[in-house]
């Protein structure tokens, strides 16, 4: 789908409609003037696997492991 360019006025009269359009996937190249202030894209698909409380317990704060805080944002966010 190609960027659709708005102005920021635009973005602020027509948000709720923008961002509709963008949780659909479309995306805006935001501009003010013809500065490019920002871009507007669809959500990131995310893994439809659900965490349990199980899969923290794996986890030990203490175990020495390196990758903790990596594991952990695998968890939390998807990364």
């Amino acid at each position: 789908m190609q960027t659709k360019t708005i102005g920021i006025k635009e973005l602020q009269q027509n948000l709720a409609k923008i961002t509709k359009e963008a949780s659909r996937g479309a995306s805006f190249a935001v501009f003010k003037h013809t500065t490019f202030l920002c871009r507007i894209e669809p959500p990131a698909t995310t893994p439809d696997k659900k965490y349990t409380l199980a899969d923290f317990k794996k986890i030990q704060f203490r175990s020495g492991d390196k990758n903790l805080s990596k594991n952990i944002d695998k968890i939390l966010y998807g990364v």
